[in-house]
């Protein structure tokens, strides 16, 4: 490897994005140091909830945020502590008097590059699982959770689920198949009364979310030209929806 190219690798993650409600209506009208007062604490608190649970917080974009679970560190349930992590904050939202969010994770194949340095604003994930979480995000309810089938798979042992429309996204060939992540379980079974119950994984979800997962995305990277391999993965059937949703197109805010 050449000095200073790029050190990338494909690897399984799970992207949660989280957006403040309204805030871009209030920040205009707003002075720069109001907003920057206004967005700190909130930063603060999501970053906290992530980091608790093993998350990298990738990029705060405006009232957006973007975290991985799974890169540059990797354990066996990333995808529970992300939703775990997103059950954090909203509860925090649901506390506080002013802050709403939308929530989405999503679960799959990225590439990471190494020797990003996400503290100096260095992106370290790309791939349609980070642009399929920014769709959710938009299409998510206020203060809910929206999760695609890769996550619900390997989450459905130790989190409530409630089946939800699918969303029609921009640029998505077939609506996403998606569901809201309600509460997390502890190891009864029974409804934790805190999403910082212990986390618990499943190796058998564990296996069957790594080889769907890889499955779904090598068939995406192939149409766009990324692998050079066409391994017969087997495919799941996936769950049929009583309807559509469309997806607003995520704003960036500077």
């Amino acid at each position: 490897m050449q000095t200073g190219e790029r050190r990338r690798e494909r690897k399984v993650v799970s992207v949660v994005f989280c957006d403040l409600v309204g805030f871009t209506q209030r920040a205009e009208r707003l002075d720069p140091e109001d907003v920057e007062a206004l967005l700190a604490p909130y930063h603060e608190r999501l970053r906290s909830e992530l980091e608790h649970r093993g998350g990298t917080v990738e990029k705060f974009i405006g009232d957006a945020v973007m975290a991985l679970f799974g890169a540059p560190v990797a354990h066996e349930d990333d995808p529970e502590r992300a939703v775990r992590a997103a059950l954090a904050i909203r509860e925090w939202a649901l506390g506080s008097d002013e802050a709403q969010v939308r929530i989405a994770v999503t679960t799959g194949e990225a590439l990471i590059r190494l020797d990003a340095r996400p503290e100096a604003g260095e992106g370290m994930a790309s791939g349609d699982v980070v642009n399929t979480a920014a769709r959710l995000q938009a299409a998510a309810p206020v203060n809910g959770i929206l999760i695609d089938e890769t996550t619900y798979r390997a989450t459905r042992g130790a989190i409530e689920h409630a089946p939800a429309v699918a969303v029609e996204a921009k640029g998505k060939t077939e609506p996403i198949a998606v569901w809201q992540a309600q509460a997390a379980r502890c190891s009864s079974g029974a409804r934790a009364s805190s999403p910082c119950c212990g986390t618990h994984s499943s190796a058998r979800a564990t296996s069957e979310l790594r080889s769907w997962s890889r499955s779904s995305a090598c068939r995406e990277w192939e149409r766009a030209a990324w692998c050079t391999s066409s391994p017969a993965w087997q495919t799941p059937t996936r769950r049929s929806s009583p309807g559509v949703r469309a997806a607003a197109s995520p704003t960036a805010t500077a």
